[in-house]
């Protein structure tokens, strides 16, 4: 909780690095909006970023990302602590569903609630709070990634007979999403600096295509509309990031 520590961004730097992380967000960083531009250079110097500062003043989530990278549909999610105030953002859900119903779409944070009884460690019910939250995921025709590492997502610091887990932050996707991106999975990392453990997507089909290497066959520059081919080509121009230039 709070990102005003060196120490910590130091530790979300090493974190982005040592995974291979090209987008992100910080959630309860309780920045100061004249903070941000600091701090968020501080991680990565040639990243963008942006806050949600115009909608709450303390500053909940800090969005980073590489510019070179491509672009997905991604929302990140902070949740309040009172069921009653979380309503509005199931709403808030199923309408961008529907806006996004035609694009692969995920979102992943902090829900604050569980949604089945065995992402507790000591408690079976089934709440009306949960009960809310998988109302709205159904009708947002959305369902969890498949999930590799921790199965409890936070803890509140304790030991022995007074630890509480719960898996609070999850990554969901829409059928597109699913159809599009089949081998993504979302990974919980070990606790850092935060009662929450990091949470990652892995699209696994970028990656696996991103390594193919190209290929130029000699007998290519033989062809006599060759240079006339390249030339054409060349001159074209193309909009986005350096890569998707290229």
């Amino acid at each position: 909780r709070g990102l005003n520590n060196p120490s910590k961004y130091r530790e979300v730097s090493h974190f982005i690095l040592s995974n291979k992380i090209s987008l992100l967000a910080l959630l309860e960083t309780r920045l100061r909006e004249s903070n941000v531009f600091q701090v968020a250079k501080s991680i990565r110097r040639q990243w963008n970023f942006c806050s949600n500062h115009g909608a709450s003043l303390p500053g909940r989530i800090v969005v980073m990302w590489d510019p070179a990278h491509i672009e997905v549909n991604v929302s990140f999610i902070y949740a309040l602590c009172d069921s009653r105030a979380r309503k509005q953002l199931w709403k808030d859900i199923i309408f961008c569903a529907n806006r996004f119903k035609r694009t692969p779409w995920t979102l992943l944070g902090d829900f604050n609630v569980t949604r089945f009884s065995h992402e507790h460690n000591n408690s079976c019910r089934v709440t009306k709070a949960m009960e809310d939250f998988n109302y709205a995921i159904r009708s947002a025709e959305l369902d969890d990634l498949k999930s590799t590492g921790l199965k409890f997502t936070w803890n509140n610091m304790r030991s022995g007979t007074a630890v509480i887990s719960k898996k609070l932050d999850r990554a969901l996707g829409n059928w597109q999403w699913f159809k599009v991106f089949a081998d993504s999975y979302a990974h919980t990392y070990n606790p850092g600096i935060s009662d929450h453990s990091p949470l990652s997507i892995q699209l696994m089909q970028q990656v696996q295509s991103s390594g193919r290497p190209f290929k130029f066959l000699n007998f290519w520059a033989d062809h006599s509309d060759f240079l006339n081919i390249v030339r054409h080509e060349w001159a074209k121009t193309y909009e986005g990031p350096p890569l998707r230039k290229i």
